[in-house]
């Protein structure tokens, strides 16, 4: 099991993934895209309120991503290693 460092040690963390539709390219790939809160914001969007919270996320520009295709195999939880990440052709 990981931990964060945000908790006190030996804490287990969790996380969330929050998705939006998308109508750039990344379309091409899926019909979501997550969101990306900015980075030093998580206490201000946890206490923020939910119209507030909301507008953290849509206002926070995504990182550069890079599109490519991978193995089949990284959605298999049977395949618990980096290997299925590798581009395929």
């Amino acid at each position: 099991m990981q931990f964060s460092p945000r908790l006190p040690v030996g804490t287990p963390g969790s996380f969330t993934f929050v998705f939006i539709a998308t109508g750039t390219a990344y379309g091409l790939i899926s019909n979501l895209m997550p969101v990306w809160l900015t980075a030093g914001r998580a206490d201000d969007w946890l206490a923020a309120e939910p119209d507030d919270a909301m507008a953290m996320l849509l206002a926070s520009e995504p990182p550069a991503m890079e599109a490519y295709r991978v193995s089949r195999a990284v959605n298999t939880p049977r395949s618990n290693t980096e290997q299925p990440l590798e581009p395929v052709s």
